[in-house]
């Protein structure tokens, strides 16, 4: 699917209000996926949750330093005590709304992906089931995340872009915005790292080395130099390796996946690229098909 060939106007336009009822209302319906679903119809009891949460806390906390002043006979503190339990009162709503509105804000971007997507004919789940590529910085979490999927075929492959966050002890905290493709090749592991910083770095591979004469590190077993140099194509290089965008990638199990500098999914640049870079795949792969005989013949 050529960049160009895409609809990018629905990521710019604010949707009306009907438009934005009609897609929330779908979501609730789960014609978007169960855990899209699952995710608006908890919209109102987070921050509600989040707003007891704290006006709720303050609240007690303050009655129990009344009660304590009612029991001392302290009226000039009982006075202060009650100014402080309406505003813990006050500021537990004060949370809840502005909860609201962030979620207001979150559903708002939902609707404009899912307006991109279907311009573009694209299955989309604003909230997908956490996903654990293949891909090296993957790592089990029970807290992982996986949001704002959109596929599309090109070149008899599925590709996807998406947005994977993980949080947990000993492993930090991840927010990585991925293209992932499972190929139809087996091209051989390697990693590559921009000219300059781009996304999150994958883990290194041991028993490998750097390409000599590459402005960029490009790293394979030297065995599979020429293997992964026929199938990282100039053009392919070339795109990953972007002045003002540049990305990491790694070739894993079968699956190529590049990582994105930028987490915004409504960036018309950064879907731009992503289809540029998976067109750029599919020639990759049919090189790495055709230079495939001459390592059989060699061997």
């Amino acid at each position: 699917m050529s960049p160009d060939m895409i609809n990018y106007a629905p990521l710019h336009v604010s949707p009306s209000p009907a438009d934005a009822a009609n897609v929330l209302t779908a979501a609730r319906r789960g014609d978007l996926g169960e855990e899209t679903a699952r995710h608006i119809a908890g919209a109102g009891a987070r921050s509600s949750g989040v707003g007891c949460l704290v006006g709720g806390f303050l609240a007690a906390v303050m009655l129990v330093v009344l009660i304590g002043m009612l029991a001392q006979g302290d009226a000039e503190g009982l006075l202060v005590g009650a100014i402080f339990l309406v505003g813990a009162l006050l500021l537990g709503v004060a949370v809840k709304l502005l909860g609201d509105l962030g979620e207001r804000r979150s559903a708002g971007r939902l609707v404009r992906l899912v307006a991109f997507a279907q311009a573009n004919g694209l299955p989309v789940e604003p909230e997908a089931p956490a996903r654990l590529l293949p891909g090296s910085i993957f790592l089990p979490n029970p807290h992982a995340r996986t949001m704002h999927r959109v596929q599309w075929p090109a070149g008899g492959l599925s590709f996807e872009v998406a947005t994977h966050t993980r949080q947990g002890r000993g492993q930090g905290t991840l927010l990585v915005r991925c293209l992932a493709v499972h190929l139809d090749v087996d091209p051989p592991r390697l990693t590559f790292h921009p000219g300059r910083p781009g996304g999150v770095r994958p883990a290194a591979i041991l028993g490998t080395d750097a390409f000599e004469g590459e402005k960029c590190a490009l790293y394979a077993r030297t065995r599979d130099h020429a293997g992964a140099r026929a199938f990282m194509t100039d053009d392919l290089v070339a795109l990953l390796d972007d002045h003002e965008r540049p990305m990491s990638a790694e070739v894993i199990d079968g699956w190529f996946l590049a990582y994105f500098r930028n987490h915004d999914e409504l960036d018309e640049q950064g879907w731009r690229q992503a289809f540029a870079v998976a067109e750029a795949v599919v020639h990759a792969r049919d090189a790495f098909r055709a230079w495939e005989p001459s390592r059989q013949s060699s061997a």
